[in-house]
């Protein structure tokens, strides 16, 4: 009788769970249908489990581009917002360019954290200006932000350009070697990798101090392995680590880490010898590393106290501060510049009108320069400028914009739609600028959308190709300046074309374009008006 009334209550128990379960669950499922908010419905599990199988690769970002811009055609004019879901975890698109506005500029004190998951005790590259929030991030901030403004690019000017030099080399012997085999025909290359270790390498010797002779220890080829280990290995596995994204706080307390361990060890080993080597030699070098020790030594000398509040020393605290800004650079210049620059290539090619117009003006301000390129000549190029922002906005490598909203927000612009806390927030980059309504005819591709007439597309928070607000992109100007000083330099020595017998599908996988110096360049055809092809 007695193991009956166990098996009952147990039965009751399970039961009760049960039931418990399938509330939360419908009412997570139905949770913007209850606040009559227009929402697309929850997707099936096997669509689910096809998401939580692509997490951070390159098809995830793809499907997430495509569906975002799906529902924001699908919604737009119906509100501010809308609803979705991710993983069963309701969430906003913001629909409107106003309601952006006040996200992420107006009412930014509410809207400050991104909600990725970091570790700062535990994990300190994952503690990066990226991702971290509140009061550490806006003090990290007004720290990193004076080294980032436009007036001190040109302390980083010489590095990038004997970069440049050394990628035109570098097409020199890829185009020769193509030539060796097969030399009737016009040579073609890859240019993805080309701008891959182009801007790596800049950011080796800017950020990370990875000069010649610190490359004897520390090969290049070894940086690069290490950092797409970094970039794109997740520690835990796709599916953990998508729940950590979903749950940071929970993951937090656990003391979860998402660095891989020789990740950690690699760049912590490399920064620690760089920096020593510096003291050692009295080195003083122009980068953003020198800036970063500069920083840590005078916040070192300013403590009276060498214990930090979360039990380790002061110099380590601050030596991980150092490594995790240094760390940002990877996970937020590196891909979307070598992207942007193949993109930028890429209209180059496909517009041999265009390709002139840009070379010219190049021409002039490096005959103006006394025949060498300055700082200040690649800052005048004004056209160049507007070249690069229409193919942001054609070809947004960051597809949308993430926000947690801190507080409960109610939408200045229509009282009937709030926003609770907790609730994530993407703001659809790609759909915004492709959205006709704000670009006419947004497949045209049109550098003249950006010239200085235009300044409203910035103001209104309808071009985000680095963000707007306090949270912008910090690196901005310097990602500019080395996208503006390859360009030009190319520019000078080579013209480019498509390679008609390579089709291109995805310029994030590589595109062929052929290159010919410009003592044997084609004459050029005009032609009236261009489309840019769907290319992502």
């Amino acid at each position: 009788m007695t193991m009956w009334v166990i098996f009952l209550l147990l039965a009751l128990v399970i039961g009760l769970i049960l039931a418990l379960l399938f509330v939360f669950m419908k009412y997570v499922r139905d949770y913007w249908h209850f606040l009559g908010v227009p929402n697309e419905k929850p997707r099936p599990m096997v669509e689910v489990v096809k998401t939580i199988s692509k997490y951070g690769t390159t098809t995830q970002v793809q499907d997430q581009m495509e569906y975002f811009k799906k529902l924001y055609k699908k919604f737009k004019g119906s509100g501010p917002f809308c609803g979705f879901y991710y993983l069963f975890e309701p969430r906003v698109m913001v629909l409107s360019p106003e309601l952006v506005q006040q996200i992420l500029v107006k009412n930014f004190s509410n809207f400050n954290d991104r909600g990725h998951y970091h570790n700062r005790k535990t994990d300190p590259l994952s503690a990066d200006l990226f991702s971290i929030s509140g009061d550490h991030w806006k003090e990290m901030r007004l720290k990193l932000e004076p080294v980032f403004q436009k007036a001190h690019m040109h302390h980083f000017f010489e590095s990038i350009r004997e970069e440049c030099e050394k990628t035109f080399l570098f097409f020199e012997l890829q185009r020769q070697e193509y030539q060796k085999i097969s030399p009737q025909s016009d040579v073609a290359l890859d240019v993805k990798p080309i701008m891959h270790r182009y801007v790596l390498a800049n950011i080796a010797k800017c950020v990370f101090g990875l000069n010649k002779a610190m490359q004897v220890k520390y090969p290049l080829e070894e940086f690069d392995a290490m950092t797409q280990y970094a970039l794109y290995t997740h520690r835990h596995g796709n599916f953990l680590t998508s729940i950590m994204d979903r749950y940071p706080r929970f993951f937090r307390s656990l003391n979860y880490s998402t660095t891989n361990e020789k990740v950690h060890a690699y760049f912590t080993a490399l920064l620690n010898d760089v920096i020593a080597h510096r003291n050692k030699v009295e080195a003083y070098t122009d980068d953003y590393l020198q800036l970063l020790i500069n920083l840590m030594n005078q916040e070192y000398n300013t403590h009276e106290t060498e214990v930090h509040n979360e039990g380790i020393g002061l110099m380590e605290h601050l030596f991980n501060e150092l490594a995790s800004h240094a760390f940002t650079f990877l996970r937020a210049g590196l891909e979307p510049t070598e992207q942007t620059l193949t993109y930028i290539l890429y209209e180059l090619a496909r517009d041999p009108v265009m390709q002139q117009r840009v070379r010219e003006e190049v021409n002039k301000v490096y005959e103006e320069d006394g025949e060498t390129f300055t700082y200040e000549g690649i800052q005048s190029l004004k056209f160049m400028g507007q070249f690069i922002s229409e193919t942001i906005r054609l070809h947004p490598v960051v597809p949308y914009i993430m926000r947690r909203t801190l507080n409960d927000y109610l939408v200045q612009t229509n009282s009937n739609f709030l926003i609770r806390k907790d609730i994530k927030i993407v703001i659809p980059i790609h759909a915004m600028h492709n959205d006709p309504e704000i670009y006419p005819q947004p497949h045209i591709f049109n550098p003249d959308r950006f010239a200085p007439s235009n300044n409203r597309l910035r103001e209104n928070c309808v071009w985000l190709g680095f963000g707007e607000g306090p949270r912008n992109c910090l690196g901005l100007h310097y990602a500019q300046l080395q996208m503006r000083c390859l360009v030009a330099m190319l520019l000078m020595r080579y013209e480019f074309s498509l390679d008609t017998q390579n089709v291109v599908v995805c310029c994030l996988e590589g595109v062929a374009i052929k290159i010919r110096p410009l003592h044997e360049r084609s004459e050029y055809v005009e032609t009236e008006g261009r489309e840019s092809a769907v290319v992502i």
